[in-house]
């Protein structure tokens, strides 16, 4: 199994909101203002968007939710909300990408690939439905990224649809969520990851220089059980397909089926007195 620095791998699942378990619900009433608990479970994963190699990885770390006015820490990730209505919101999320070293032998002899980051406005457009645990809603962040070396990988956007089911089963404990969307990217970001320049390519890696455009379609589906108040299961997939791609070509897109998959459990062991809708107390 290819090994990965696990404070950087944990680092990127906190901070992303990538390990999807149930942490938090949007639009529930009374919801303490922060809860505090352990979440454990596995996580499989491509080490990039193409690799054929995979990161397997268990997971157990402390976790804090946190539903402040302007900063939240949930399972959506980390981020600042500008602008909350009922139809539309703006907030400004982050994302983060795994570093990939010489392990990867479609990379050997190249550069690794660096953590990186990204962080930009996401733009949030909600519906009505017919079914008062059914949300409905749009999707689009735009993002810039860059790695922990300072190297420019330009921008980001992954443009979604949601469809969230609460309240399934005979106890109202089970919620389905669905995402499909797609993801484009600038020209940076798709060298980075999948350009071949010249010193580096090979009889068997050609070299290949990569443009902006759309790196991929991809489908989120997952689940959640609430066992009890301080007590959730988790599980997730999500595939994307390189097969529209326009760096479907590059030697180092191995695979263009991209899956990941995630389950786990959160144990909440602590929580606020007060609610993340009550107004901050009086000091004076």
């Amino acid at each position: 199994m290819s090994r990965i620095n696990p404070l950087v791998f944990i680092g990127f699942l906190v901070l992303s909101g990538y390990f999807r378990v149930a942490l938090a619900e949007r639009n529930e009433p009374k919801r303490p203002l922060w809860e505090a608990g352990f979440a454990g479970g596995i996580l499989s994963t491509p080490q990039y968007i193409g690799s054929d190699q995979r990161y397997t990885l268990p997971l157990g770390i402390p976790y804090l939710v946190y539903r402040g006015d302007f900063l939240k820490a949930d399972r959506e990730g980390v981020r600042g909300e500008f602008v909350h209505q009922k139809r539309y919101a703006i907030d400004l999320g982050f994302s983060f990408g795994l570093p990939v070293n010489n392990n990867n032998k479609a990379r050997q002899g190249m550069p690794d690939l660096h953590l990186s980051g990204q962080v930009g406005p996401r733009f949030n457009w909600f519906f009505t439905t017919d079914h008062p645990a059914l949300e409905a809603s749009f999707h689009w962040p735009l993002r810039y990224a860059r790695d922990i070396k300072n190297n420019d990988l330009g921008w980001v956007t992954e443009p979604s649809v949601r469809l969230e089911r609460k309240n399934l089963g005979a106890a109202n404990r089970y919620t389905l969520r669905a995402d499909l969307g797609l993801l484009y990217a600038s020209r940076q970001y798709h060298q980075y990851y999948y350009g071949v320049a010249e010193p580096f390519s090979t009889s068997s890696r050609a070299a290949y220089d990569a443009e902006s455009g759309l790196h991929s379609y991809f489908i989120n589906v997952s689940g959640r059980y609430r066992q009890s108040e301080t007590l959730r299961l988790g599980a997730f997939v999500r595939w994307k397909t390189m097969a529209s791609s326009v760096v479907r070509d590059s030697p180092l897109v191995k695979d263009k089926n991209y899956w990941v998959i995630g389950m786990g459990l959160t144990w909440i062991f602590k929580k606020s007195t007060r609610y993340a809708s009550d107004p901050i107390p009086d000091t004076d």
